[in-house]
């Protein structure tokens, strides 16, 4: 798993990261944690990230969103099972159209596509810094060196493809992923917040306490 990891954060052009770590012995293990830490990596980093841009205003009361868990959970994995899904099909169908077309098992897919998002976990634990510029530099940091491991990978399955639909093909990979990033940050760490009144306590003696 650490070697996968190792492998996914720092691709070596030319070199199949299906073949070189994957295919031997494909696994869950690792995409799933990857995929469970981000998802609270996001929304715990998004929840301070939040209160420290808020924090000593007066009229700011800070409030837990649990929800975003349960969003960032739900983009995450649905992204990390059904995008694979799709182009495992997409693969399969082409492969039957194409004879030499390189085949990857879904399996193999899932590998990729979760070890691929292992970088996103440092790189939201850093989007804390409440700075637009820190942030998207980081963005496109991350999406360059995951993304790299996606069309280092799948270019091989679909370059003796026609070859419009071999760029298309990469071109949607890399547009779904940059989605996802862009997405995340956008939504967990730069959409505006409403600030909540302090909440007003009438006392006993007829005064109000806030």
């Amino acid at each position: 798993v650490l070697d996968r990891i190792k492998g996914s954060v720092f691709p070596v052009p030319g070199r199949n990261f299906v073949r070189l770590y994957i295919r031997s012995n494909p696994d869950l293990y690792g995409p799933f944690w990857i995929c469970t830490t981000l998802v609270f990596a996001i929304a715990v980093s998004g929840n301070l990230s939040n209160f420290f841009i808020h924090l000593g205003k007066p009229t700011y009361h800070y409030v837990p969103e649990f929800r975003k868990v349960s969003i960032a959970a739900t983009t995450i994995f649905a992204y990390a099972w059904l995008v694979p899904l799709a182009l495992w099909g997409f693969l399969m169908w082409r492969n039957s159209k194409v004879m030499n077309i390189v085949s990857y098992s879904f399996l193999e897919i899932v590998c990729v596509y979760g070890y691929s998002l292992f970088v996103y976990i440092p790189t939201a634990i850093l989007w804390i810094i409440p700075q637009k510029v820190v942030r998207w530099v980081l963005v496109m940091f991350s999406l360059c060196l995951s993304g790299s491991v996606l069309v280092m990978t799948f270019w091989p399955a679909v370059r003796d493809d026609n070859r419009r639909i071999a760029l298309a093909t990469v071109g949607a990979i890399i547009l779904l992923h940059a989605l996802l990033s862009v997405g995340c940050l956008a939504y967990f760490f730069d959409a505006p917040e409403v600030d909540f009144p302090v909440p007003i306590v009438p006392a006993h003696n007829g005064t109000t306490l806030i």
